[in-house]
């Protein structure tokens, strides 16, 4: 658990206007109460204004042409020689114009992208070349600001696909700082790179960076381990789950280069950040992403290229394939698309539902969503889901006639939107944070949309009946800690039940006025931040005066 939240770094608003996989075995409970989760309660009705499109066919805002520029401002350099050329040219791209982000984010928010002016910027310019092990070739482009009280000469960059979790590799080729040629080192057994230069950055100077990149692709799913298909190339879907360089955070105990060697939980640790991405793909092939799609392209070798922006966003993901359709339903102002395989229309419906439903009952409980899209994807994953900016996946086996576990994984990938995506937290760290939070939702959810039987098979056939199951096996113990703290079988029963269960001791213990008062009170506080779990408690301390700290430490701390 981390000892201090980060100084000054969260995104302060007035109330206006993961790599995570859902490990939830006793959704068989669940089900037996409830009946087959695609039996919907009578005021869940099945998705209206439905519309069935092939999945290049998705709308498109109007593109916004950046201001080609020769260097965003930057700090003072010193005169240097002449620097290396670099491969090939360094991509023209204005770096401090945000107004291509008002086309990703709904109209009362349009503004943010211009209050975050010192977030990670990044232009992603990749090449996804198909073949036996498929590759992706890129150069990224960054500003980066110090937002630190102390001056950096260097800077760390994961390159995740080298985790053993994801199954593949990555490389940083050549960076190139201000212009100027500088030393790449490789760290963490290869999982991140160290970027050293001469010139230090002082408190609230910006650096121009840019990195020249090389990936491939696993073909295939190993299950077990993180990435459980979460990275890769699978049943024609080519699965880019952080196939970029992505700078590290830095915090209250300097740079944080700790990422879930495990085989389970996530890897992500991000600050919310600002991507423009062209991503070239074959022919035929469509891209569903993070974000807004702005244009594509067609080029004369055979490929498209798709312009996408994303932001504010924790992270930038894209899938592509040539083998979905979608429908598409519009919720208060959100385009929300389920997209799914041939004979998986039924499951893309039931997906839709819940998406939709769950949407709009967080939106009351938690706080706005801010972005225009959300999408839903099916993936070849042994896992039931997983979570990313502005979009998330369910597992593909759910899209045939048996149908799957619709009913828990989808609400509970939706509450992430909040608590993962709008409120970043330490997931190697404090899975807990935003796991546990995120499970608890679904039972938030059923009490939403005012479905008792299912309230109750969440809380006592789940929640309750894993904790207990943790007690017999005599492997209960704190929720707090790593990932790499736990083992699987206990990091599913203990993260994703017996976290849930401190929720519902806090919300028992001070009210439900104070309880849902201080959760949109922490969404709202460290809204595009980042938050540790002393922020979130003292969300609930703001709210009331009743004390709950020996829930924190019977729960949280096993004290």
């Amino acid at each position: 658990m981390r000892s201090a939240p980060r100084a000054n770094r969260q995104f302060t608003a007035k109330k206006c206007p993961r790599f995570c996989s859902v490990f939830l075995l006793g959704i068989a409970f669940a089900l037996a109460t409830c009946g087959r989760e695609t039996t919907l309660a009578p005021d869940e009705p099945l998705a209206t204004r439905t519309r069935l499109f092939r999945a290049e066919a998705r709308p498109t805002f109007t593109p916004t042409q950046p201001v080609s520029v020769s260097l965003p401002p930057a700090r003072p350099q010193t005169p240097t020689p002449t620097p290396v050329q670099p491969p090939f040219p360094t991509p023209v791209v204005d770096l401090t114009d945000y107004t291509v982000y008002r086309q990703t984010l709904l109209n009362p928010f349009a503004e943010d992208a211009d209050r975050l002016p010192n977030a990670p910027h990044y232009f992603i310019r990749v090449r996804l070349l198909p073949g036996t092990v498929p590759t992706l070739d890129g150069v990224q482009r960054m500003r980066i600001t110090n937002q630190e009280r102390i001056r950096l000469n260097e800077l760390y960059f994961w390159l995740y696909p080298n985790l053993p979790a994801y199954g593949g590799t990555a490389e940083v080729e050549r960076v190139i700082v201000d212009g100027q040629l500088v030393d790449v080192t490789p760290a963490l057994e290869n999982s991140a790179v160290r970027i050293s230069f001469a010139d230090e950055l002082a408190p609230g100077e910006t650096a121009d960076v840019t990195l020249w990149f090389t990936a491939t692709l696993p073909t295939q799913v190993v299950a077990g381990t993180a990435g459980t298909g979460l990275y890769g190339f699978v049943d024609g879907v080519y699965d880019l789950a952080g196939f970029y360089p992505t700078l590290a955070v830095y915090d209250a105990e300097g740079w944080n280069l700790d990422a879930a060697a495990a085989g389970y939980g996530d890897s992500l640790f991000a600050d919310i950040g600002f991507y423009q991405v062209e991503l070239t793909v074959p022919q035929g092939h469509s891209v569903v992403a993070s974000g807004s799609t702005l244009a594509q392209q067609a080029n004369g070798d055979g490929t498209t290229m798709w312009r996408i922006a994303a932001g504010p966003a924790r992270s930038f993901y894209a899938a592509v394939t040539d083998r979905w359709q979608a429908i598409g339903e519009d919720v208060d102002g959100i385009v929300v698309n389920s997209y799914y395989p041939v004979g998986g229309l039924p499951s893309a419906q039931t997906a839709m539902t819940y998406t939709a439903n769950s949407l709009r009952a967080f939106k009351r409980l938690f706080g706005p969503y801010p972005y225009r899209e959300l999408d839903v994807v099916p993936l070849p994953t042994t896992a039931f889901g997983m979570e990313y900016a502005g979009l998330f996946a369910l597992a593909a086996s759910f899209y045939t006639e048996t149908g799957g576990a619709f009913a828990i994984a989808t609400p509970h990938e939706v509450a992430h939107q909040w608590f993962f995506n709008l409120v970043g937290n330490d997931q190697p760290d404090e899975p807990w944070l935003d796991e546990s939070l995120a499970n608890y939702a679904v039972y938030l959810y059923y009490e939403a949309v005012n479905w008792p039987e299912m309230q109750t098979a969440v809380l006592e056939n789940i929640f309750r009946y894993r904790y207990r199951a943790a007690q017999n096996l005599g492997t209960d113990r704190p929720v707090g800690g790593p990932v790499v703290g736990f083992d699987q079988a206990t990091y599913i029963n203990i993260v994703y039940s017996k976290g849930p269960l401190f929720f519902h001791a806090v919300r028992e213990r001070i009210g439900d006025e104070a309880f849902f008062a201080a959760l949109r009170d922490y969404v709202d506080r460290h809204r595009y931040g980042i938050a540790y779990a002393d922020d979130l408690f003292d969300a609930f301390r703001r709210h009331s005066d009743i004390s709950f700290d020996d829930l924190i430490a019977f729960w949280i701390n096993g004290e």
